[in-house]
């Protein structure tokens, strides 16, 4: 583009040197008059303004270019970073429904767990008032289990909620992004085009400069040198309209780069909220560390409780439990099972006391 701009630029030079040239001659031989003279100079001044036109025409074709390759190289940077924007929302989502899974499944457990432990509870409530306070207990942390299951899962919720948001609003984004981006490919298009038109109008003034000196020529040679100046002049007054014209269509196409530069600062603003998302993505991921932290908490209770109903099964002195021992109370009913039923609570506090204290631990 700038090869064919300088090529034509040489072109216009030639041809107005042409015209020059045989005016000239024509003024050394004494033919001319002082209209002539004063045509010369008014020549070699639209001359002097075309080349100044044309450097300045040329400079802006150059920084149009440029910029053009910066807008392409900043799309496809954009485009870029959208892809990665969408890796990391489904990397979030995979990572959100693995929790979801592994939620249902410890309530699940929990469910058979509670299960098991009433099923425990119903064989010691013949132990007396410390093992139904020690059940009582045991339905407390079983409901506070339970809460604190409802709560993770109502975070998990609003975290799927918000990674919902997160999406759609990344979607709109990308849908904006490509909106803009084709607004932007229809613009380079247009200006293209514009620039065809351009150097296709210049072709036609180099064609029409040379029919120009063509009739100049054959004007200098049938000798008509009374009517030249007056054709010379209206030709020199068209070609300033038109240059005037082509001026008025630079200043178009500047605005229109003034306008794709505002298009840009937009796009860059969109980046910015991107930026945004991804602040809140990290926040997420916060949360869903706090819920993991949650979830090991839960599994060290569940333990905590499994070890305690172990302890309690295995341990030798449940067979003494008025319950199961009725023989022995048929042949000595003077003496009740006095150490069995406080040992057996006993034991049940050591075991709440230790499960307070892991909770406190963890």
């Amino acid at each position: 583009m700038e090869a064919a701009t300088v090529s034509s630029s040489d072109e216009h030079r030639a041809a107005l040197n042409r015209v020059s040239g045989l005016v000239l001659p024509s003024a050394a031989n004494g033919r001319l008059s002082c209209t002539d003279s004063s045509d010369l100079k008014e020549e070699e001044f639209l001359e002097e303004e075309m080349e100044v036109k044309e450097r300045e025409s040329e400079e802006d074709d150059q920084g149009e270019e440029e910029d053009l390759e910066e807008l392409r190289a900043q799309v496809l940077q954009l485009l870029l970073e959208l892809d990665e924007t969408r890796e990391v929302s489904q990397r979030h989502e995979e990572s959100f429904m693995e929790l979801q899974g592994l939620l249902d499944e410890e309530r699940l457990a929990s469910a058979h767990q509670a299960e098991s432990f009433t099923r425990q509870i119903q064989r010691l409530q013949g132990g007396g008032t410390q093992l139904r306070s020690a059940q009582e207990e045991m339905s407390s942390l079983e409901e506070e289990k339970e809460s604190e299951l409802v709560e993770v899962q109502q975070e998990l919720r609003s975290a799927q909620e918000e990674v919902l948001v997160l999406q759609q609003a990344a979607e709109e984004a990308a849908a904006e992004r490509e909106n803009d981006i084709a607004s932007l490919q229809e613009e380079l298009c247009r200006l293209r085009v514009e620039l065809q038109r351009l150097h296709a109008t210049a072709a036609e003034y180099e064609l029409e400069v040379t029919s120009l000196s063509m009739k100049s020529r054959r004007t200098a040679q049938s000798g008509n040198l009374a009517t030249r100046p007056c054709v010379g002049t209206s030709d020199v007054t068209q070609l300033q309209e038109e240059v005037i014209s082509l001026t008025d269509e630079r200043q178009t196409l500047s605005s229109n780069n003034r306008e794709l530069s505002n298009k840009l600062e937009q796009l860059l603003q969109q980046r910015d909220m991107r930026g945004c998302s991804l602040c809140q993505c990290e926040g997420l991921k916060k949360e869903l560390e706090e819920l993991q932290q949650l979830h090991e908490g839960s599994q060290r209770e569940r333990a905590a409780l499994q070890l305690f109903s172990a302890f309690i099964f295995s341990s030798p002195l449940l067979p003494l439990h008025p319950t199961l021992s009725s023989s022995q109370n048929c042949t000595r009913p003077s003496e009740p099972p006095v150490l069995s039923i406080p040992f057996i609570g006993l034991i049940v506090i050591v075991a709440l006391i230790w499960c307070w204290w892991e909770e406190l631990a963890s």
